[in-house]
């Protein structure tokens, strides 16, 4: 559900703005500090702002990047040049030879080092192979689920407002955008989340701030059961436990819910405050933690029983931001990071010290979203189509956009802590 806020949204570029009643968490002060210090031209204060808001932030690069350059108009080539290898090390792309305040590091072989790690991020990475095509352009696919019964999967359609199979043909239709999908076989419900958004294409301006979640049949389609939010905004993206609890994020201000088995209502799980912009959330196998990717923040392991929430601490060349989709399997992450540049699929240790490139930088991948894990396959949706429209929800000039389903063998080589 990450765009709505796109790439701007990570620190120092725009803030976050909390609700009223909500108090400024310790991370959001920084962040806002640091904004005023990049202004003001405060490069001493900007160094010290960040090195506090760093541990805070999961490796964002953003404001990893602020703080070489903060380092090199501070005098401090070794310490620039460290962060700049570890950007470089989080496999993304860069232009720094352009950056005025890396300046002074040009001529220096360690920086031409990082540059050509940098063309190296460039190249493509692919191990994935088509599995279907959507034939219906411009839907603004969001999200996959799978019926281990029927063998059947289904595709969200943000732009249109309804639920497709993977032969194209209307499963279920809604009068908001459909964003996250989860099957449960067992109950044969298919979860879906719903919301008012400026990429809706019959979406009426009455409805804004308006988000559900909905339990439709998962044999008919028929809709069995609407739960309203309980805060405005837009609950974007879940996943469900082994005995019929709901997990939903609300991605736009921040906020992280349960709906249990046979529940009427949404329980709200986390502090008001503490999560900039929660995404598809995935559970331990033992289902006693849940993992919530923060697009801000990076990612946070709650505990299922007590909701205590602890965020990950990953290496210095591991980027935890940017998150959409975040799914485990083999005993690993499977991430989608389109919040990153450039977009692309990694795989993540679970303790976060080591991430593997899978899927980058080739025609077609785009802005991949959401994805499912099938026995040992994982489907993912490529070329989505997300950036085809402005933030006013209009479509931008050019052809409509064709998404992709593509798969990917899991393990199909060595987990990323043997890389």
């Amino acid at each position: 559900m990450r765009k709505l806020f796109g790439r701007a949204a990570f620190p120092l570029a725009a803030a976050l703005v909390c609700l009223a009643a909500d108090p400024v968490p310790h991370w959001r002060e920084l962040n806002q500090q640091a904004r005023a210090a990049v202004q003001a031209k405060d490069y001493a204060r900007l160094r010290e702002l960040l090195l506090e808001l760093r541990p805070l932030m999961g490796g964002n690069p953003r404001v990893i990047y602020n703080l070489a350059a903060a380092e090199a108009k501070l005098g401090n080539r070794s310490r620039a040049l460290a962060e700049l290898r570890n950007l470089a090390g989080m496999g993304l792309i860069y232009d720094f030879s352009k950056d005025e305040d890396f300046g002074p590091l040009r001529e220096s072989a360690e920086f031409g080092a990082v540059i050509k790690k940098i063309d190296e991020n460039r190249k493509p990475a692919t191990q994935s192979t088509v599995a279907f095509r959507l034939d219906e352009r411009d839907l603004i696919p969001e999200d996959i689920a799978y019926d281990s019964r029927t063998k059947r999967f289904f595709i969200s359609s943000v732009r249109k407002g309804k639920i497709l199979t993977r032969d194209g043909k209307e499963f279920a239709k809604t009068d908001w955008s459909v964003f996250a999908l989860r099957a449960d076989p067992a109950h044969r419900i298919l979860w879906a989340t719903t919301a008012w958004i400026e990429q809706c294409e019959s979406c009426l301006p009455s409805d804004a701030g308006k988000s559900a979640l909905l339990a439709f049949d998962l044999d008919s389609g028929a809709l069995k059961r609407r739960v309203e939010s309980p805060v405005k905004g837009v609950l974007g993206d879940m996943t469900i436990s082994s005995t019929g609890d709901v997990y939903v994020s609300e991605g736009l201000h921040g906020a992280f819910f349960k709906l249990a088995a046979g529940g009427k209502e949404l329980e709200r799980l986390d502090t008001p405050g503490e999560l900039g912009s929660p995404q598809t959330p995935t559970l331990s196998a033992d289902e006693k933690t849940i993992y919530i990717p923060d697009y801000l923040r990076g990612i946070a392991a709650m505990d299922v029983a007590t909701h205590a929430m602890k965020w990950l601490a990953p290496a210095p060349d591991v980027t935890l931001t940017g998150i959409d989709g975040l799914y485990i399997a083999k005993g690993e992450f499977l991430a989608i990071q389109n919040g990153t540049v450039p977009p692309r699929l990694v795989r993540i240790q679970l303790d976060a010290q080591k991430a593997k490139v899978i899927e980058a930088n080739w025609d077609g991948l785009g802005d991949p979203t959401h994805g499912t894990v099938v026995g040992d396959e994982f489907y993912f949706i490529a070329n989505s189509g997300w950036g085809e429209y402005d933030d006013k929800g209009k479509k931008k000039e050019g052809p409509a956009v064709l998404s992709t389903v593509h798969q990917w063998k899991i393990g199909r080589h060595e987990a990323a802590h043997k890389d």
